[in-house]
């Protein structure tokens, strides 16, 4: 937020807008069977989502976005939620503005922007996530390209998309990493699919790269620099995720409050009672505390604050999506035992939230090394 300029407590009629519109083009999507999305039906959606600015994320016009500020997307993002959370496809396309050469530009984002192709991020390995430091897989010099080996994991998208950004050690030190454009068809190349927990409209894959061999071309951005552009990516991904968390903590509250208002217990409807009520209203407050918490992040995306303001928007937002979902479980009883009740899609979905960009155990560790160890900082005081 520019300095002097006043909080908003409310998004704009613009924003409110763009919410709206994702609701709109993802509810009809809602009640799929489960299982991943064709990739022919992920197409359609993204193209619906298209005239947004959705696949431009907030690239400006001249990059072929539609110059959204960070709370435009956010408040568009927040919009797939409970429907189609952690939808996805927009992130490639940060990187390649941001890092990739005038080719790859060319190249990539045209098919990324109008929704025929399909990007992925590929950084989480088994032991290594957040911690960039415990990373394995290697890049070797190889003639004029390069041979990636190692192996990532539970990346989105992994089964359906045409391009990935792949994360690979590339130097002795410690913080020696460089991006590389990765495409199917690449030799060495393998995926495998994962079967997630909730989430199932999306396709996740684990990535094996043997000697997979990669062209100098391919490289994106500077050798030894992806570590840098990765821990950048991280407060938008984070807040974003928080976003998404807090639309399923709505959308459980509200299949609670619409069963207690019909369930009559003792000839007084359920939601008569006190601590029903109670325990409504307090997760409905924390929710749209949480949710202030992550447009506050979202304003202030270029302050030195933003990953611990994402970090605590995300580690909250995850534990209220699974706290929400809980309480629902707990006000319908036996009435939300069927296999085929939304709000176990709901609860899989929360599990899924708030480990994706990290747990919340992770993202608390965060804040704290932030607030204790350096002290909280002024610039990120209203």
């Amino acid at each position: 937020m520019p300095s002097g300029a006043l909080p908003r407590f409310e998004l704009s009629a613009g924003e409110l807008e763009l919410l709206a519109f994702a609701r709109a083009v993802t509810a009809p999507y809602a009640a799929r069977e489960q299982g991943p999305l064709p990739l022919a039906t992920l197409r359609e959606i993204f193209r619906k989502l298209e005239p947004s600015g959705y696949l431009g994320s907030i690239l400006p016009l001249a990059a072929g976005g539609k110059g959204l500020s960070p709370l435009a997307f956010a408040a568009l993002v927040e919009g797939l939620s409970p429907s189609l959370p952690l939808l996805g496809n927009h992130s490639v396309q940060r990187y390649l503005h941001d890092f990739g050469s005038p080719a790859q530009r060319k190249r990539f984002l045209p098919g990324l922007l109008s929704g025929d192709d399909i990007g992925a991020i590929a950084i989480s390995e088994t032991q290594a996530a957040s911690d960039l430091s415990r990373i394995e897989t290697v890049a070797r010099r190889h003639g004029r390209g390069w041979k990636i080996t190692g192996r990532k994991t539970w990346v989105t998208h992994g089964m359906v998309a045409s391009l990935f950004i792949v994360l690979a050690r590339s130097g002795e030190t410690p913080e020696h990493f460089t991006r590389f454009i990765v495409t199917p068809d690449m030799a060495g190349f393998a995926r495998r699919p994962l079967e997630p927990i909730g989430l199932t409209h999306l396709s996740f894959a684990e990535l094996e790269l043997n000697d997979c061999e990669v062209s100098d071309e391919m490289r994106l951005g500077g050798e030894g620099e992806g570590a840098s552009g990765a821990k950048t990516a991280f407060p938008i991904a984070r807040v974003l995720a928080a976003l998404q968390a807090l639309g399923i903590a709505r959308a459980a509250i509200d299949i609670a409050a619409d069963y207690a208002r019909q369930r009559i217990v003792a000839g007084v409807a359920l939601a008569e009672r006190s601590l029903v009520q109670r325990g409504h209203a307090e997760l409905w407050a924390r929710i749209e505390a949480a949710r202030l918490l992550s447009y506050r992040a979202v304003a202030g995306l270029g302050s030195s604050d933003a990953n611990m303001l994402a970090s605590g928007a995300k580690a909250i937002g995850g534990e209220l999506a699974l706290e929400a979902c809980q309480w629902a479980a707990d006000c319908l009883g036996s009435s939300g035992l069927p296999a085929t009740h939304h709000l176990h899609r709901l609860q899989n979905d929360a599990r899924m939230m708030s480990v994706v960009d990290g747990t919340s155990l992770l993202n608390h560790l965060v804040v704290a090394r932030r607030g204790i160890a350096r002290g909280f900082s002024p610039s990120a005081r209203y």
